[in-house]
């Protein structure tokens, strides 16, 4: 398991990682980055690190970027967030990981524009993380990230909406724990 850390000087954040990374085995025989700096956009992002030389082989490497702050906030840090909540997001940030494991480096380019351009593969995209979490063992860690974001008074009703939009609601996780659900959404590039 080969796993960097940059910019991530908060001991329990590293714990954290190195015990959902633990867990998600196929992801051992890759090099994988956690970058903390500040993100606009997102609280956490779960990218393959693509450049002209990797683009046409089969080596393959990924970075998470780890904001200092939760989305939309200065004060809420992402060291100081309850550890259920850290958990649950990193196995959400690897299970993006393991979605991505089956495509080419030349794939990815696509999966990536398409993640961007279309709601419904965006939505395809995170439920499919959020099955792969709750597959590992996850599904308390999840629901508490999910509770976390959707219940905390400091966070912008927009972030709300769009983790209601995109993501598996609670009900639905809890729905998998119950039994296997129908149909897993694997998104095609």
């Amino acid at each position: 398991m080969k796993v960097n850390f940059i910019n991530v000087t908060d001991d329990r954040i590293k714990e954290s990682f190195m015990k959902v990374m633990k867990r998600y085995k196929p992801l051992h025989d890759y090099e994988i980055t956690l970058n903390q700096e500040r993100i606009k956009e997102s609280t956490m992002q779960a990218q393959p690190l693509i450049n002209f030389r990797n683009l046409f082989t089969g080596i393959k490497s990924y970075q998470i970027k780890l904001g200092v702050y939760v989305r939309d906030s200065d004060t809420l840090a992402i060291a100081d967030l309850p550890e259920d909540v850290l958990t649950g997001w990193f196995a959400h940030e690897l299970g993006h990981l393991v979605d991505y494991e089956p495509f080419s480096n030349f794939k990815m380019v696509f999966y990536g524009l398409r993640y961007y351009i279309s709601t419904s593969f965006r939505k395809k995209v995170e439920h499919a993380a959020d099955y792969i979490a709750v597959d590992y063992g996850f599904h308390e860690e999840i629901i508490a990230t999910k509770q976390y974001i959707l219940e905390h008074d400091l966070l912008e009703e927009s972030y709300k909406a769009q983790i209601r939009r995109y993501y598996l609601s609670i009900d639905d996780i809890n729905v998998c724990m119950e039994k296997e659900p129908l149909l897993k959404p694997v998104p095609e590039v």
